[in-house]
């Protein structure tokens, strides 16, 4: 399991109980000061179905409410839009995000071994906005996607209607989640004139961003051995495109590179005997298009 589903996990903890009831936590599932999660790795799954088991203990709540807690809670603290800025830019509603999920854990599963995000199937419903998500995970933590359906509809500034048709842990064969998403009537004048001018500002950048992404995306080779490290990726920008100088600073790129990392787009050495941010290589991770 990604790291920043542990790592974002325990911030969650932190923020919703307070530091005296992660620090009973991390003792209880015999975590050390040196040992707290890492997003760059990878984690066995029992891990955290041992720590939400722990913090239901602690806190006294249902594992399935901490976990649908949880859930609204990934898609909206800070730490997940830094890394995944590059998807939830992407997309302008949630409904359209939970179409994208898919594909992003596809690529996800080809980026680091032993990396296993679930894979939905969707049924479209006859509403407008509507969809219905088909889940069928070993780990069976559907409650962490019913609240990430909250905190992504929460996220675009929507409400969403979820009904589960069916569940494994009643015994069905899969879970069917039907969301529905209202779009927010608020209109832009409602803003004021600093608010648009700081959204305007904002839009402007991660509009710079998803192209500085993309043009990366072009030079990126699709094999491991002709992977390039951060000097030969902004060389390579530089003879192809006309970049202003801002983008082309070494942690633009690498911020650039991380969110395509998060997104599923790249794979890197990361983690590797002797790595570091100068001998690290990038390599583009082939996708369905591809072929």
């Amino acid at each position: 399991m990604h790291g920043l589903i542990f790592t974002t996990w325990e911030k969650y903890l932190g923020e919703r109980f307070g530091g005296g009831l992660l620090s009973a936590y991390r003792e209880a599932i015999g975590e050390s000061p040196s040992a707290t999660p890492l997003v760059s790795r990878s984690y066995d799954d029992g891990a955290l179905l041992e720590g939400v088991a722990a913090a239901s203990r602690l806190s006294g709540l249902s594992p399935d409410q901490l976990l649908r807690e949880y859930g609204r809670y990934f898609m909206l603290n800070s730490l997940t839009g830094h890394l995944c800025k590059y998807i939830l830019s992407g997309v302008s509603s949630a409904y359209d995000l939970l179409l994208t999920m898919r594909d992003v854990h596809s690529r996800l599963r080809k980026t680091a071994a032993g990396l296993t995000p679930p894979l939905f199937n969707y049924e479209f419903a006859s509403q407008e906005r509507s969809v219905i998500l088909i889940y069928d995970s070993p780990r069976q933590l559907c409650a962490v996607l019913l609240g990430a359906i909250e905190g992504a509809a929460e996220r675009y500034g929507e409400e969403a209607s979820i009904y589960e048709h069916s569940c494994m842990k009643r015994g069905d064969p899969v879970c069917r989640i039907a969301a529905t998403f209202a779009r927010d009537t608020r209109s832009a004048e409602q803003l004021s004139e600093q608010a648009r001018a700081n959204a305007f500002e904002q839009q402007a950048h991660q509009n710079a961003m998803r192209e500085l992404g993309r043009g990366i995306l072009t030079i990126l080779p699709t094999e491991p051995a002709q992977a390039l490290t951060l000097r030969e990726v902004r060389q390579a920008l530089a003879q192809r495109y006309r970049l202003n100088p801002t983008y082309q600073r070494p942690a633009v790129l690498l911020q650039a590179l991380r969110h395509l990392q998060f997104a599923g787009y790249v794979a890197a050495t990361s983690g590797e005997l002797e790595d570091n941010l100068t001998t690290r290589r990038y390599w583009r991770v082939s996708t369905y298009w591809d072929y």
